[in-house]
C-alpha cells in the first residue's frame, strides 16, 4: 500500500479554499482489504498555529463491520479530500494508515510506531 498527499498547487492565496487529497493506492498485484477507519488524514499543521489545533481527519465507523472495509484491487485507490482556509504562512499536511486502532492520533502519526502501517510523504504548501 502506498499513500500520497496531493494538492492542485503548492502556493495558495490567504482566504482561498485549500483542497488536499490523501490517496491510498494498492501498488501490489493482489487485492488488499483497507479498513477506512484506520486511514488518517489529510491533517494540516500550520507553521503558525492560531487557536486550537485542527482535528485529525478520519471517517466515522459503520455499525456493521463489513461496511468499514474497502477491497482494493491491484492498482486501484481509495481516498478523501478535505478543504480549509488558512492565513498566510506555511502549512504541512500529514497522512498515514494504521495497522490497528490506537489511543490518540497526532496529525503527524501515531505515538505507537508499531501501529503505523505506512505514512505519506508530508506535503508542504505556502499560503501568501
Amino acid at each position: 500500500m502506498k499513500l500520497v498527499l496531493r494538492a492542485e498547487k503548492r502556493t495558495w492565496s490567504a482566504g482561498e479554499e485549500v483542497a488536499v487529497q490523501l490517496i491510498a493506492i494498492n501498488d501490489s498485484y493482489e487485492a488488499v482489504a483497507l479498513d477506512r477507519r484506520l486511514l488518517v488524514g489529510p491533517n494540516p499543521v500550520p507553521a503558525k498555529l492560531e487557536g486550537i489545533p485542527f482535528p485529525v481527519s478520519v471517517e466515522p465507523a459503520f455499525s456493521r463491520e463489513e461496511q468499514n472495509v474497502v477491497m482494493l484491487n491491484p492498482w486501484c485507490f481509495y481516498g478523501r479530500e478535505r478543504f480549509w482556509k488558512f492565513p498566510a504562512g506555511r502549512v504541512t499536511f500529514y497522512g498515514y494508515l494504521l495497522r490497528r486502532p490506537v489511543e490518540g492520533m497526532p496529525p503527524e502519526g501515531p505515538k505507537d510506531y508499531e501501529a503505523l502501517a505506512v505514512a505519506a510523504e508530508p506535503l508542504v504548501l505556502r499560503v501568501r
